[in-house]
């Protein structure tokens, strides 16, 4: 997958700038128990940034990409990147992140990959002393970014299916405004008040007393245009 198809991968997930989740947070803070480590961050790599999803143990949002450690672990899916010592690895030693502020020393990310194998960011941690990272450290930080993708699948999937019901919605109020009889959904709460679920303007044809906003707002109101015989049928079909 090339960094174009990747980016387009990321840019579904619609995360890029949302609030915090109070799950993701604590998958962080975990990370950052089991590794005994000040900091630890979920991280999302766009085409020009680093964006921190969730953050334990700093204050900032984002950082640049070309200086993330994050971006070397994009191509290496299955691998947990770990750095002991960036003023020991030629890749990090003149980073500005590791001879300034937040003077990084130590890091190891596990990826957070998608179904279809993209790599969105990492579940990181980070010291500023150098620093070993076992084997069982590892593998947790592994399993827990799984855990982290499990809960961006789902959140994904609730997002597609919310924008499928407006779609269908829109659909089916076009279609239903250019009708010329009433659809509807009523519903009668256990107090027998009534609420409209859907109704369209087809409603406000057959009613040119009332306005289509009173009826949506009140269908009780459409008793008072009816003839009285129909009344008790109505009554009975609701």
């Amino acid at each position: 997958m090339n960094e174009e198809e990747r980016l387009e991968e990321l840019y579904s997930y619609q995360i890029l700038d949302t609030e915090p989740e109070e799950e993701l947070n604590e998958i962080a803070e975990i990370a950052s128990l089991i590794c005994d480590v000040p900091v630890s961050l979920i991280t999302m790599l766009d085409e020009k940034r680093q964006w921190f999803k969730a953050k334990i143990g700093t204050e900032i949002e984002e950082t640049l990409k070309e200086f993330s450690f994050c971006q070397h672990t994009l191509h290496q899916p299955g691998e947990v990147l770990v750095v002991p010592d960036s003023l020991n690895d030629s890749r990090f030693k003149s980073n500005p992140l590791v001879v300034s502020d937040p003077n990084i020393r130590f890091y190891a990310g596990a990826p957070l990959e998608t179904p279809a194998g993209c790599v969105l960011g990492t579940l990181c941690v980070i010291d500023v002393k150098p620093r070993e990272i076992s084997r069982a450290q590892k593998k947790a930080l592994q399993l827990l970014a799984r855990k982290a993708m499990r809960f961006l699948n789902a959140r994904k999937l609730i997002l597609e299916q919310k924008e499928q019901l407006k779609m269908g919605s829109e659909v089916l109020d076009k279609l239903s405004d250019h009708v010329p009889a009433a659809f509807f959904q009523v519903r009668m709460g256990s107090d027998h008040r009534m609420v409209f679920d859907f109704v369209s303007r087809g409603m406000g044809l057959m009613y040119p007393d009332l306005s289509f906003e009173e009826i949506k707002g009140d269908p009780q109101k459409i008793f008072e245009h009816i003839y009285p015989e129909d009344v008790p049928v109505l009554e009975d079909a609701i």
